[in-house]
């Protein structure tokens, strides 16, 4: 079972360029990170940020549900929460149809092999031994205060894999957690789902790889339904990261992932870890927001930025002209190689 855990809080200062705007008086952002966990290494990193950014008071993980249907994602994303001493976020999976695995994990069996693969009290071989995700997201919204109430209080989505568990709950009925059907009770907790999903301007290309692709009749769902403002970002891919994890301990699971998926190459492009980035620190120099227009996402999950009719829930994540995007590299960098506040749990023995 999860290993006792001392607090050790000895954190890395922030470099100045990675320094969220007003801190002191900024309460920390809600956050639902909802991970595929499988067939790329950067959701190990945004997870790693997130973890991070939460030791610093920046944000609350409320849950870290899982969209692949890989036996393996859940217990691996658990065993990262384990690392950072956070056992008791809830992890969920999908428990009804979703995204293929013929893709596989290079390392997510591998982590979840290693490391206590715990959640909640209850370890995890595979994700048939994980709630449903969309139990998950309707227990953590339920107990969430009214974002009419409380607008910092609103919970803030992180998608950085599939859509499934996000069309799952959109369909879910009033049940007894909450009497509020899934549209519904979006609609009162949430106040913001950052997705990190499509190429823009566009992306046409049926044989390009795009997160929207293996499960696409969720994607157009969610997008379509969806309530509340949905930001989008395809940001990334010439923003590298993980380089400095060579610098981390040996044991550290996040390092491992990222040797175990890349090899020899240096580092990964920065798809999932910008989400998490903006989506806890909005306000930082990097970013702009387009607001006018619309995305539409096609039947086979390609998708296009229209620039109408408008949508005002639509809006598209964009670099601030001139940025230095290895600014951007440093504070992820930064945050992805921070070690855990709170004692984390060892590697299994052999």
């Amino acid at each position: 079972m999860a290993a006792s855990f001392a607090l050790a809080f000895a954190l890395l200062p922030a470099a100045i360029s990675a320094a969220p705007t007003d801190s002191a008086s900024s309460p920390p952002v809600p956050m639902i990170f909802d991970t595929d966990m499988d067939t790329d290494c950067d959701d190990v990193g945004a997870l790693a940020m997130l973890h991070a950014l939460a030791d610093a008071g920046e944000a609350t993980i409320l849950a870290t549900p899982v969209s692949s249907k890989f036996p393996y994602s859940g217990p691996c994303t658990a065993a990262l929460n384990g690392w950072y001493g956070r056992p008791d976020l809830p992890v969920g999976v999908p428990k009804g149809e979703g995204a293929a695995i013929d893709r596989g994990s290079r390392y997510a069996k591998q982590i979840a092999e290693t490391y206590p693969s715990v959640s909640r009290g209850t370890r995890f071989q595979t994700n048939a031994d994980a709630p449903d995700a969309v139990r998950v997201y309707r227990e953590v919204l339920a107990a969430r205060p009214d974002v009419a109430d409380d607008p910092a209080g609103g919970v803030v989505v992180a998608s950085v894999g599939y859509l499934t568990n996000l069309r799952d709950l959109l369909a879910s009925e009033p049940d007894d957690l909450s009497p509020l059907s899934g549209p519904e009770l979006v609609k009162a907790k949430v106040r913001l789902w950052v997705c990190m999903g499509g190429r823009y301007p566009e992306h046409r290309d049926p044989g390009v790889y795009g997160n929207f692709k293996p499960d696409p009749s969720s994607a157009v769902a969610a997008a379509r339904d969806w309530p509340t403002p949905i930001l989008f970002s395809g940001l990334g891919e010439d923003v590298l990261t993980g380089g400095t994890l060579s610098s981390t301990p040996a044991e550290n699971p996040v390092r491992r992932a990222y040797k175990l998926y890349l090899g020899d190459k240096p580092a990964r492009p920065s798809w999932d870890p910008i989400v998490v980035l903006y989506a806890v620190r909005p306000d930082a120099p990097f970013w702009t927001v387009r607001e006018e227009g619309f995305n539409e996402i096609f039947p086979n999950g390609t998708n296009a930025w229209r620039s109408e009719p408008n949508d005002p829930r639509h809006r598209l994540l964009e670099f601030t002209d001139g940025v230095e995007k290895k600014d951007v590299r440093d504070a992820m960098n930064e945050l992805m190689t921070r070690e855990p506040a709170v004692q984390s749990q060892s590697p299994k023995p052999r």
